[in-house]
């Protein structure tokens, strides 16, 4: 198993994309975001990286075929050369690892993918499909936008109230640790989640829509 989480460095990408922007919606170059995709190809050692169209929603699927390029918002696969990817510019990026079965997943896990429990949804595919066990699986959660920057509205807080937190009379909300602790209640070992303390919004090696507005998109990636 092999996985990383990109930054944005290392890439052809110009301008508010630079330099490794890896999605084609936000209005770059299309040949540039191509040539990025090839060079991820190739940091990997894949024959194909699959990327999803991502609609912050639950829906899954499991890849068997190299060509897809699936609407939704999480993937699983236990195919050989194919590396799956998750896009995100604050969202929370999660990659699942299950050495027992040999199997992969991603899961794409922003603010309404996090309340449909799209981690644990995930999870749950992977055991249906590969039988795959909580307590056997791996999870990395890549940079992702920290409480300390993720101010939310009254509006949107519904279901998240024990994970957030006020300051100057705002409501700031800790995504990580809403997912870590759905895992841990999954039955997920705590020694098997790792999570990434970099705040995107704070570190500006990464894409942060919340900071840029107009931004590319880095990637978690895993492959067998």
């Amino acid at each position: 198993m092999r996985y990383l989480f990109t930054n944005r460095f290392g890439g052809v990408s110009e301008g508010a994309f630079s330099s490794l922007n890896l999605a084609f919606h936000v209005t770059d170059n299309s040949l540039h975001v191509k040539a990025n995709r090839e060079i991820l190809r190739k940091q990997m050692g894949v024959r194909v990286v699959v990327f999803m169209e991502q609609v912050h929603g639950d829906r899954i699927v499991h890849i068997e075929e190299s060509e897809q390029t699936p609407t939704c918002d999480a993937m699983i696969t236990n195919q050989k050369g194919i590396a799956l990817a998750v896009m995100v510019a604050d969202c929370v990026p999660i990659l699942f690892y299950d050495a027992v079965h040999e199997a992969i997943g991603v899961a794409h896990a922003g603010r309404e993918g996090s309340r449909l429990g799209i981690g644990v949804k995930c999870l749950d595919a992977m055991e249906e499909a590969f039988g795959t066990r909580a307590s056997s699986v791996q999870i990395f959660m890549g940079p992702s936008i920290g409480a300390c920057c993720y101010e939310v509205g009254q509006e949107v807080s519904e279901g998240f109230e024990g994970f957030l937190h006020v300051k100057n009379e705002r409501l700031f909300l800790n995504l990580q640790t809403y997912n870590y602790k759905a895992f841990l209640e999954q039955g997920v070992l705590p020694e098997h989640l790792n999570v990434s303390s970099l705040c995107t919004c704070c570190h500006e090696s990464y894409f942060s829509y919340r900071r840029e507005k107009i931004t590319g998109r880095f990637a978690g990636v895993i492959c067998l």
